[in-house]
């Protein structure tokens, strides 16, 4: 393997492997992997160009081959199962890969903000070679137009990443024909010489990378701030959010307070959730919305699972869950669910979905399925379901639910009215507020519960005013939490809201009649959710 180190002075070392068979480069970057935990390397980037390999992905529901193993084997294609994000995608020479071996807490990078950075590097890269790309909301990797031009899939253990980034520069796309990639339905993969109709010396290219990884890798520990300059548009006045790219230009909450920050995750149980997690493909919120709590919550052993996939039919302004045509609910993910249960000692499970207008029924008999089997295989087990508003099926939905009783019914208004058409694209205050009524009508000895989120821009009357309205749909419990930007394509923060002011909120909420009040900047629906049961 041919190997070149560069070194700068942030002690990062890039090694060139030429062309180099897959198999060899996962067990050299497991390899550097543990070194890199263990202190004695620094950070890594390995540079390569593969044999013709597909590989398939942690999420299995992504996994989708077009041809049967055998005629990979005849065409020389080499299939290799491994544990990353995301779906099957294929490799060839003429593709630029590269596997960054970094230790994130020390770069101060989480997840979502190491892979906007290799976005970044892709972008500035593909910018140098004439083809303007972009990035899409919830699908990691590159786009240009409605065609792929670049795909991430990344496993961070005990803080350090391996497996990275591939962009197709002149590589021979007909590989992809042989697999759905990504898992993506109906995606076009482009390269470089496609758009552009010309060829490029790969060892510039790779020169020319080496220098965008020293200059964004080097720089990444200040990326908190950065800021976005966008033409002014007036979204409140559209009927629904600002389209992909756009940004409205509103009051901003300015620098994170000290009491929003977090420390960083860590310990063996958060490990150990997350490793549980990936084994069984599942999703959840916690990573789909960024949220926060993610590593208090996962320390504790606890996790909010999202069924039905992490594509949601709907474009809310204040979520970084990815927008579009989702797949078929997955038949084995409700067993998949009751192996996590068990796997992880969980006593109190919260559910959630996307939003999923595109099912009959909402995805009701999903959750209905994924409750029961759980509750088949772990019979102590107590729930709570976080639903969408069940648009067009709210009566047929309520219907199929009632086979999976007792739990508590959530169901999130989110904000006020007034910021429905800025926020909530495609939801329905009123909605809603019918649906809480009507499930603590239809289920009478259930416990029901809504969030609201401060920060967007509301006013205290309007909040005062949702509060009085769940009060009066019969909702026992209220969460509200500060809102907080999970990417860069959502909201902008308008007020930090200091924790006196939640004090104030609580007493507030109770003195309106909640029997229940969770009310604190990090307060989310499902936080500490485990410890409200009182059936």
């Amino acid at each position: 393997m041919e190997q070149v180190a560069e070194k700068n002075g942030l002690g990062l070392t890039i090694r060139d492997c030429g062309l180099t068979p897959y198999r060899e480069v996962l067990a050299l970057q497991q390899q550097l992997q543990e070194q890199r935990r263990a202190g004695l390397i620094g950070d890594t980037v390995l540079i390569v160009e593969h044999p013709p390999v597909i590989t398939l992905g942690a999420r299995q529901s992504a996994n989708k081959l077009l041809v049967n193993p055998d005629e990979l084997v005849r065409r020389g294609i080499d299939l290799v199962e491994i544990r990353r994000g995301g779906g099957a995608t294929a490799h060839n020479p003429g593709q630029l890969v590269f596997y960054p071996i970094l230790h994130l807490q020390e770069l101060r990078l989480d997840i979502n903000q190491y892979i906007r950075t290799l976005e970044a590097i892709g972008i500035d890269l593909l910018a140098g070679l004439g083809v303007q790309s972009e990035r899409r909301k919830g699908f990691p990797g590159l786009w240009v137009a409605e065609r792929k031009i670049a795909s991430i899939g990344v496993r961070v253990s005990r803080f350090v990443t391996c497996h990275g980034m591939a962009i197709n520069l002149q590589n021979d796309l007909s590989i992809f024909d042989l697999m759905i990639p990504c898992g993506l339905d109906g995606v076009q993969m482009t390269s470089v010489q496609k758009e552009t109709g010309k060829t490029n010396d790969m060892q510039q290219i790779k020169a020319e990378l080496g220098k965008l990884l020293v200059r964004h890798i080097g720089r990444a520990s200040s990326h908190d701030n950065v800021a976005w300059a966008r033409a002014p548009t007036d979204s409140r006045s559209r009927a629904g959010c600002p389209r992909y790219g756009e940004r409205t230009m509103r009051p901003q909450a300015g620098k994170l307070p000290p009491w929003l920050r977090r420390p960083w995750p860590a310990g063996h149980r958060f490990q150990h959730t997350c490793d549980t997690l990936t084994s069984l493909g599942l999703e959840t919120i916690c990573t789909n919305a960024n949220c926060p709590n993610r590593g208090e919550c996962w320390g504790r052993g606890t996790a909010t699972v999202l069924i039905l996939g992490n594509v949601c039919t709907r474009n809310c302004g204040f979520c970084s869950v990815a927008t579009g045509r989702p797949q078929p609910p997955d038949p084995t993910e409700p067993a998949r669910l009751a192996d996590m249960a068990q796997r992880m000692d969980i006593k109190y499970l919260v559910i959630t979905s996307v939003n999923r207008d595109d099912l009959p029924d909402g995805g009701a008999g999903h959750f209905r399925d994924c409750v029961n089997e759980v509750r088949r295989q772990c019979p102590a087990m107590r729930f709570e379901i976080l639903t969408p508003d069940f648009r067009n099926c709210q009566e047929q939905a309520l219907d199929i639910l009632q086979e999976a009783l007792p739990f508590v019914f959530a169901h999130n208004v989110e904000t006020v009215p007034s910021l429905y058409p800025l926020a909530r694209a495609g939801g329905d205050y009123a909605r809603s507020l019918r649906l809480l009524l009507t499930a603590k009508d239809r289920y009478r000895n259930i416990q029901t519960k809504s969030s609201i989120m401060l920060g967007l821009g509301e006013r205290e009357d309007e909040v005062e005013q949702v509060l009085r309205d769940l009060r009066e749909a019969g909702c026992d419990r209220v969460t509200i939490g500060q809102y907080l930007r999970p990417s860069k394509d959502a909201l902008d923060v308008v007020e930090y809201v200091p924790p006196e002011k939640f004090a104030w909120w609580k007493d507030r909420a109770t003195e309106i009649g909640f029997p229940w009040v969770l009310c604190a900047p990090f307060a989310r629906s499902s936080y500490f959710a485990e410890q409200e049961d009182t059936r």
